[in-house]
């Protein structure tokens, strides 16, 4: 039967409520897998190329349950599942990722015929943060093994071992073990060197007019404040100090971590060298509230690491 867990929403942002107990001596057990994968206490989290399993209500505005699957519908997609996935336990509620990617038809097992797969970005605002942080973690790992299929150092096609948390090449000349492994990537509000304004970037990938903090990706042999100020040189010409940490967030889109900084520059010269940015401007804490007054301006509260620096930027004055 479909489980639907309702909490209040006091998170920060999305995907950081990942509640489990991750129970790594479960992993190597497969005694206890085998016994436990298909039980009372099982609890299914079905991915199908990327998306998650959701009841969408057309008549109802902003209305969707995710759904997470138990009793004996739980143990029947286990059965269909490509890939079985130990994600943890809560409440002796044991969680499990069931991987359908290989299913043309995924639907068509269900008992229930008003479900349908969505990417969670698309309906994550409307679902409870718990939730969220379940269907992230089970995206993500589901994700890295349909994308490590075959070895990377041989070509050898690999098999899940560890509960679905390591794939292990068949080459006995190679037999390399691999493992999930997580992008880092850095998100920053920078402020103005008057301290009164921040920087905000129009990329070219949001929809509409939105602006939101500068980003990017952590590369080989660099320090994360290394990145942030590299980051936001590239994209802005804007060069900063104080580097300072203040948040993370999960996020597996396909899989990365979101590392969050405030940074103060020490120019005002803007110039958008890398084309990722189409614009990018300073704001003032009342032009960033006219913002964040229309519904396509900046990113949706709670949706992000990025809303919560700006939003905490904004609670200093």
């Amino acid at each position: 039967m479909p489980l639907c867990i309702d909490t209040n929403m006091n998170s920060r942002f999305f995907y950081e409520e990942i509640l489990l107990n991750r129970e790594n001596q479960f992993r190597i057990d497969s005694e206890w897998l085998d016994t436990n994968l298909c039980n009372e206490n099982a609890y299914i989290i079905p991915v199908w190329r990327n998306k998650n399993l959701f009841i969408v209500d057309p008549s109802v505005k902003d209305k969707a349950e995710a759904i997470i699957l138990t009793g004996p519908e739980a143990c029947k997609i286990l059965q269909k599942a490509d890939t079985t996935i130990f994600l943890g336990i809560k409440d002796n509620r044991i969680y499990l990722a069931a991987d359908l990617n290989h299913l043309d038809d995924p639907l068509s097992i269900f008992l229930q015929k008003n479900l349908t797969f969505v990417d969670l970005r698309e309906l994550v605002t409307n679902i409870d943060p718990i939730n969220a942080g379940y269907l992230a973690y089970a995206r993500a790992i589901v994700y890295w093994h349909q994308t490590h299929q075959y070895c990377g150092t041989c070509g050898t096609q690999t098999e899940p071992r560890r509960g679905g948390h390591q794939r292990v090449c068949l080459n006995d000349n190679c037999k390399i073990s691999h493992f999930p492994r997580t992008d880092p990537a850095v998100i920053m509000l920078v402020t103005h060197p008057t301290e009164e304004k921040c920087l905000l970037g129009h990329n070219k990938k949001y929809r509409g007019l939105r602006y939101s903090t500068i980003a990017g990706f952590v590369e080989p042999g660099e320090m994360l404040e290394q990145a942030v100020a590299r980051e936001v040189l590239e994209e802005t010409n804007i060069s900063v100090i104080d580097v300072k940490y203040k948040a993370s967030q999960p996020w597996p889109f396909p899989a990365s971590i979101m590392l969050g900084f405030r940074a103060h520059g020490t120019n005002s010269n803007i110039i958008c060298h890398d084309q990722e940015l189409t614009d990018a401007k300073w704001f003032s804490r009342e032009e960033v509230n006219k913002l964040a007054k229309a519904s396509n301006m900046l990113p949706a509260k709670h949706l992000s690491i990025s809303r919560w620096l700006i939003d905490d930027w904004l609670l200093e004055k």
